[in-house]
């Protein structure tokens, strides 16, 4: 049964006087994947930053499993994955990024870092290129590296801000099978922002656009005829 992970209501966020989020509702359904498209200074960024506590000062109401939404409890924080301005040490191996991350979650007991680590790694398929430096990796491989590291406490949503920017074909085509892997082995809900109209009118559950601070379009989607023409439209 789908169920809804997260709820936002009238949220607003300002930088100085110019308010970028003037009243944002939406909701996510676990086991889902929803699509978040916008213009360039949209607000989707802002958006996601408020939802990981990234960013203060804003206004409105965000609820998680049916509780007040409180990024600063470290049970809440394992929930909640994100991919968003991550980076790793080039010079070190993509065990040891992820192994230096992990440590910094202190209710992760000390005998089950490398079990979590691991499966994360298998799971992005990058287990045989554990011990290999980062910055010998591909940018698919990177990209890959952080959607292991946003995965390794298992949560229950996941936040992806453009997750198939700089990817070749086939780097999109392996991502969005994983995203689809998360939704569907282990009910994740996923919100994920693009440019990359395609990718998000192929995989996703529902589409959200916003525009003007609001979100102004959100429906679940249907593959209709014209579909990338009248998002664009609605972007505008």
């Amino acid at each position: 049964m789908t169920t809804t992970i997260l709820e936002i209501n009238d949220l607003r966020k300002s930088y100085g006087h110019h308010e970028i989020l003037k009243g944002v509702d939406l909701q996510l359904q676990s086991g889902k994947i929803t699509g978040l498209l916008g213009r360039n200074g949209a607000g989707k960024t802002t958006l996601m930053k408020c939802i990981l506590g990234l960013t203060a000062n804003f206004k409105g109401e965000m609820t998680f499993n049916g509780e007040r939404l409180n990024t600063r409890d470290t049970g809440t924080k394992m929930k909640i994955g994100s991919l968003v301005d991550v980076q790793f040490y080039e010079d070190l191996n993509a065990y040891d990024n992820l192994m230096l991350s992990i440590r910094l979650i202190p209710s992760i007991p000390r005998n089950e870092r490398k079990r979590m680590v691991q499966e994360s790694l298998e799971f992005v398929e990058l287990d045989t290129a554990a011990k290999k430096k980062v910055k010998n990796f591909s940018f698919g491989m990177k990209q890959r590296l952080a959607l292991a590291l946003s995965l390794i406490t298992k949560p229950e949503l996941l936040i992806l801000d453009e997750p198939f920017v700089g990817l070749d074909p086939i780097g999109v085509e392996e991502v969005k099978e994983l995203l689809q892997k998360l939704c569907h082995e282990r009910g994740t809900a996923i919100l994920f922002s693009s440019h990359q109209m395609q990718e998000v009118c192929d995989l996703t559950y529902t589409i959200l656009v916003l525009s003007n601070g609001v979100i102004g379009y959100s429906e679940q989607n249907t593959h209709f005829e014209n579909q990338q023409a009248q998002l664009i439209e609605l972007m505008k």
